[in-house]
């Protein structure tokens, strides 16, 4: 939206508040989503002109006594609500780099494995797309197309990691056809 700006406070690591919002002007400055110190925030986007979506990490232990996954606040309101978690067991550990569609229907994340997810955000169904996309020397980080119909990834999976190559995953029909 004209005149908001979302920020996030980049350490290299665990940040002690992560997501910021202010005014264009300066003013109302303010954390969007207040974390906890048992918390680890990390990978926000903005995906419609009210909503930012936000990975809440469980890869380590100490993390896993609260709610952990892809999570997404309503910048008017402040609401949030978990929408997904990935499977917790090593090596996935849950959610890691996350979007969403800017038709609002759709969520998607990757995890520590390189497994694709994505969230039908009305219904909280979760379709694994695609594994294996190997993390080095970089993430999948999911990004949906203009029109919420396809996913663009980094991904390792074709060179074992050696190098990264641009791939475009479809969100499958039966998925786009359902309600």
């Amino acid at each position: 939206m004209p005149g908001e700006i979302v920020y996030c406070h980049e350490t290299g690591g665990d940040a002690p508040q992560r997501m910021w919002t202010v005014k264009a002007d300066g003013t109302g400055n303010r954390p969007l989503y207040v974390e906890t110190p048992d918390e680890w925030i990390t990978h926000e986007a903005i995906i419609t002109p009210d909503e930012v979506v936000f990975a809440i990490l469980g890869h380590l232990d100490r993390l896993q006594k609260k709610p952990t996954g892809l999570a997404i606040i309503n910048l008017r309101n402040d609401t949030m609500k978990l929408v997904g978690q990935a499977p917790l067991e090593r090596p996935n550990r849950g959610f890691w780099h996350v979007n969403g569609s800017a038709d609002g229907r759709w969520a998607v994340g990757d995890t520590f494995a390189g497994n694709i997810y994505l969230i039908n955000r009305k219904t909280s169904e979760m379709t694994l797309l695609s594994t294996d996309h190997k993390m080095r020397p970089d993430h999948a980080h999911p990004t949906f197309s203009p029109d919420s119909k396809r996913i663009l990834i980094q991904s390792g999976l074709l060179l074992n990691g050696a190098s990264l190559d641009l791939m475009v995953i479809p969100i499958p029909p039966a998925l786009l056809n359902r309600e």
